[in-house]
């Protein structure tokens, strides 16, 4: 497969996007490794800037109030000189500016089925509880959105975090990598 090529109008960034549980993190850092860029999470970020998971926000102040500060992070993160492999929350395909955010940079949409999402929200305590059903409804309502702000998509319930690496370094543009692995 060759690579995709964007404009000069394209960000300089690797975005990975998707619902919490897909594997933005996982693939985020794989990525980040393999071509030698750095590894922004938004989950990190939050947690050293408010002291506290995302989770305890949404309990405490609300998830309205969890997104909020989930986009300010994102287009925060975006700013960072140099390009970078940058995962952020999926709620901030919800608002215009993080979409706007999204669709200027190379935005990589995971995805896996509900049942998946739903298992993998478990095994760690910083997402907050959402049921199967719940993501299904979510991936509906941000489907449309993810699909036009995203350039590559990728089942990561089907696909290792390292088959998905693979893809995606085979699909990035090289004006995105560093130039001594061009």
């Amino acid at each position: 497969m060759g690579r995709i090529a964007l404009g000069t109008e394209k960000g300089r960034h690797i975005v990975m996007t998707g619902a919490m549980g897909v594997g933005k993190t996982t693939v985020g850092r794989l990525l980040a490794a393999e071509v030698g860029l750095p590894f922004l999470d938004s989950d990190d970020f939050l947690e050293a800037e408010k002291g506290e998971f995302g989770s305890e926000i949404a309990a405490r102040e609300g998830v309205t109030r969890l997104h909020k500060l989930e986009l300010e992070v994102f287009l925060a993160m975006c700013q960072t000189p140099g390009t970078a492999v940058i995962a952020p929350a999926a709620s901030v395909v919800d608002h215009e500016p993080g979409r706007r955010a999204l669709e200027a940079n190379f935005t990589v949409w995971l995805t896996a089925s509900p049942e998946v999402l739903a298992e993998r929200q478990g095994e760690e305590t910083h997402r907050r509880p959402i049921s199967a059903e719940a993501h299904a409804a979510l991936q509906a309502a941000r489907a449309p959105r993810l699909s036009k702000v995203s350039a590559v998509t990728l089942d990561t319930g089907t696909s290792s975090p390292a088959e998905v690496v693979e893809i995606l370094v085979a699909l990035l543009p090289e004006s995105l990598l560093p130039s001594e692995s061009n």
